[in-house]
């Protein structure tokens, strides 16, 4: 179990890879973000993009599945209030491979419930070449490990 006091200022989580593929890429698009340069790789040759891209919201949701699978399951977060900061660097591709990073920048105690906290991470995908495509400062609820609350 992961609580509060386990995410420190500096601490570097990979969270693994995911591909891409242009079938993830049509269907999330045709369902939430119906634009042709994602639906139609025809019509997407012709955008500025020259071909099939991923939506953001797609690319965002890759990194958060990422990080529900590999730090979020089986820890003590309640939730998030909210994300700063949220960029689309560069245009996801199909067949890209994606490597999630999360860098906690600070966390701290509430003021007002002592018994949780929030932990403010940079969660970034980033391509074969290490550059990030996606990135996102995030502000995740832990609750604080039981003895802490106490002390």
């Amino acid at each position: 179990m992961r609580y509060l006091e386990d995410f420190r200022t500096g601490d570097i989580h990979d969270l693994g890879t995911v591909t891409v593929t242009a079938e993830e890429i049509v269907e999330f698009a045709k369902r939430y973000d119906p634009q042709p340069f994602h639906t139609d790789p025809a019509a997407a040759e012709l955008s500025p993009f020259g071909g099939l891209v991923a939506s953001g919201w797609l690319t965002a949701s890759l990194f958060m599945r990422r990080y529900v699978d590999t730090l979020l399951a089986g820890s003590a977060c309640c939730g998030s209030p909210g994300i700063d900061e949220l960029r689309y660097h560069r245009p996801v591709r199909p067949g890209d491979v994606l490597r999630a990073r999360l860098t906690v920048l600070g966390s701290r105690p509430s003021l007002s419930q002592p018994d949780r906290g929030i932990v403010q991470p940079r969660c970034e995908l980033l391509d074969a070449d290490g550059a990030p495509v996606f990135s996102m400062i995030l502000h995740s609820i832990f609750l604080r490990r039981p003895s802490a609350t106490t002390a």
